[in-house]
């Protein structure tokens, strides 16, 4: 990687990394060039300022972690699988905070920042489409394939997801996403059952 261009992908991990433990409140230049090991004046030759910063450490994140979750699911076409890779991928977003505590904090921010909201707005979209596009897969081939709002379902589980990330980050409570997960478990096999025309219940 260039020089330049490593440069600049410390300065977005360590902002994200500042946002996740320290809040934005406290992510300042000097944090975050404390966080990462360099002059605050770092900031300032490759961002026009510390919003803008902010803005491309969102984008940063959000496209490492869609890139993680495309790879597991894109080809996903059975719901319990999907499940259960989505399961392990939260985990892995739960071992290491930065990314869901960073986005949860400039979500809290964004009331008072138009760009800030604009680009939350931008990140959640791509989300959305990722969401309706593992729908479309699990209807595909099934009698409900024409019926199914896949765009708008997709919308309500990034909302649901965002909304469930939210509440976790303020009162600390890391099972009521599992517990999601483990309510979730029936109802996956019964529309694969109903997908393949067979019975939900395994063979004994």
């Amino acid at each position: 990687m260039a020089p330049r261009a490593e440069a600049r992908r410390r300065l977005l991990e360590a902002a994200i990394r500042t946002l996740a433990v320290e809040g934005y409140g406290g992510t300042t230049a000097r944090s975050i060039a404390r966080t990462g090991g360099f002059a605050p004046g770092v900031i300032y030759y490759h961002f026009d300022d510390l919003e803008d910063l902010l803005l491309a450490a969102l984008r940063h994140t959000s496209q490492a972690r869609m890139a993680c979750y495309e790879e597991a699911l894109g080809s996903c076409t059975d719901a319990t699988e999907l499940l259960s890779r989505l399961r392990d991928l939260y985990a892995e977003d739960m071992q290491d905070q930065g990314h869901i505590d960073a986005v949860q904090e400039l979500f809290a921010a964004s009331s008072t920042s138009p760009r800030l909201r604009a680009e939350l707005l931008a990140h959640v979209e791509p989300w959305a489409d990722f969401a309706a596009a593992a729908i479309r897969r699990l209807v595909q081939g099934t009698a409900l394939e024409s019926l199914v709002p896949s765009r708008e379902l997709g919308m309500m589980a990034v909302a649901m997801f965002l909304g469930l990330q939210t509440i976790t980050h303020l009162d600390g409570d890391r099972d009521r996403i599992e517990s999601l997960f483990r309510t979730a478990e029936p109802a996956a096999l019964l529309w694969d059952a109903f997908a393949r025309g067979g019975s939900p219940l395994p063979d004994k």
